[in-house]
C-alpha cells in the first residue's frame, strides 16, 4: 500500500527524539499512552441519517469524523451459464439438489458491494482514495471459512446474504464521508473502517412480502425489517470486518498509531480482522498488508561533528530506517491481534455502540 503522507512537519531532530522514545521498552508515547495497545478514546452513533437503510457517525479525539450511510436496492441477476436450476435460500431444503449445487446457487457476487469514498478537496479519480476504497470494500465479500462447521452449515460473507431468489438480489451502496484537516495524509484506514462496521450492523433489510420465485415485493412496515448483520451473531453470520493499524518500531508493536508516531515508523501494517461467535473467541485475519512509512521519505539529521563512517548511526540523529520488518516482529503483531486479544477487545468496544438484542432468534438474518 502506497505512503498517504505527502510530507513530514517535523524536524530531523525532533523525528531522532519520537524514534528513540518509541523504541524503547516500554515505549515512551507522545500522548502518554502508557501501553502500546492502548487506544484512543471515540465516540459513536447510529441511526444518523434520514431515508438509508443504516447509518454511523464515529469521531477520533483528534478531530477527525466518518459519515457513512448504507442503501440497499433490488437487482435483477444475471443467470448463472450452464446451469437450469432455480434455488431460493429460504425452501433449500425443498429443492432436490446436493449441498455443493445448494451452495453455488446462494453464492452472491463481489459486484453487489458498492463502496463510495468522499474526501472533501480531493477528487475523485486520485489513486490514493482508489485504493482505499478498495481496501474498505475487499473485506466484506470475503468469508471466514469455505469449509463445512460442526454443524454442516458453512459461514457466508456479506455478498451470499443479499440473494432474494434465482432471479433477484439486493444491492448494498456503502457512501463514506470522511472529514479530517489532513485529508488522507491522516492515515483514516480504521477509522473509515469503524464507522463502515457500524453503519453495516445497524442496516436493515425490508421485508419482503413476495415467496419463492416471485418479484420482490417490499413490506411498508418498516419495524417489520430485519437487520442485515444479525445483532446476535452466529456461526453462519459473521460481523463486519475491522481494520487496525499497527505501528513497529524496533521491537516493539504498537496499535492506534497518532501521527507523531507514524511519521517515525520502521513499519506500517494494516490488518483486517472479523469475529464470527457471539462471545469473540474466535477472531480471524482476513488479510494483512504493507504500508510505506512516511519516514522513509524523510531528510537524514547531519551530525554536527565530521561525517562518521558510512552506515554507522549516531545516536540522537535522525536516521530512516531502510529494508523491510522483520519476520518475528511480524509474528508479534499478528499474535498481539489475535491471541493476546486487541481483536477481541475492538469488537467488543464497537458492540457497546449497539443496542444489542438477547436471544438466538434476535435479529434474524435476512435470508
Amino acid at each position: 500500500m502506497p505512503s498517504l503522507a505527502s510530507s513530514s512537519p517535523f524536524s530531523p531532530a525532533e523525528l531522532a527524539y519520537l524514534h528513540t522514545s518509541l523504541s524503547s521498552v516500554p515505549p515512551l508515547r507522545p500522548d502518554a499512552r502508557s501501553l502500546g495497545t492502548d487506544f484512543r478514546p471515540l465516540r459513536a452513533e447510529t441511526g444518523v441519517l434520514p431515508a438509508v437503510n443504516g447509518s454511523a457517525h464515529v469521531g477520533f479525539s483528534d478531530g477527525r469524523e466518518a459519515i457513512v450511510g448504507v442503501k440497499l436496492e433490488v437487482e435483477k441477476t444475471v443467470e448463472r451459464k450452464n446451469t437450469g436450476l432455480k434455488y431460493h435460500v429460504d425452501s433449500a431444503m425443498d429443492i432436490d439438489m446436493d449441498e455443493d449445487e445448494r451452495r453455488k446457487q446462494a453464492m452472491g457476487k463481489q459486484e453487489w458491494v458498492t463502496l463510495t469514498l468522499t474526501v472533501p478537496g480531493l477528487r475523485d479519480d486520485d489513486p490514493n482514495l482508489a485504493f482505499l476504497e478498495e481496501m474498505l470494500r475487499e473485506p466484506l465479500a470475503v468469508p471466514l471459512s469455505t469449509a463445512p462447521q460442526s454443524d454442516n452449515s458453512y459461514t457466508m460473507s456479506l455478498q451470499d446474504s443479499l440473494v432474494i431468489n434465482s432471479r433477484w438480489h439486493w444491492h448494498v451502496y456503502v457512501d463514506v464521508l470522511l472529514i479530517s484537516p489532513n485529508g488522507l495524509a491522516s492515515y483514516p484506514l480504521p477509522l473509515l473502517s469503524m464507522a463502515a462496521h457500524l453503519a453495516l450492523r445497524d442496516t436493515r433489510i425490508p421485508k419482503l412480502k413476495s415467496e419463492g420465485e416471485e418479484d420482490p415485493v417490499a413490506d411498508d412496515d418498516w419495524m417489520a425489517s430485519t437487520y442485515l448483520y444479525p445483532r446476535k451473531v452466529v456461526t453462519t453470520s459473521p460481523r463486519p470486518p475491522v481494520i487496525l493499524l499497527v505501528l513497529v518500531v524496533g521491537e516493539n508493536v504498537i496499535f492506534d498509531p497518532s501521527r507523531e508516531e507514524l511519521a517515525v515508523a520502521d513499519g506500517i501494517v494494516a490488518v483486517s480482522i472479523a469475529s464470527s461467535t457471539d462471545d469473540d473467541k474466535d477472531c480471524k485475519v482476513l488479510a494483512v498488508r504493507m504500508v510505506d512509512s512516511p519516514a522513509r521519505d524523510t531528510m537524514k539529521g547531519i551530525p554536527q561533528s565530521e561525517e562518521p563512517q558510512k552506515g554507522v548511526d549516531v545516536p540522537g540523529v535522525w536516521r530512516p530506517r531502510v529494508g523491510g520488518v522483520k519476520r518475528s516482529v511480524l509474528k508479534a503483531v499478528i499474535k498481539s491481534v489475535v491471541v493476546d486479544g486487541v481483536a477481541r477487545d475492538v469488537m467488543s468496544g464497537l458492540d457497546g455502540f449497539l443496542n444489542l438484542e438477547d436471544g438466538a432468534d434476535a435479529g434474524a438474518n435476512a435470508v
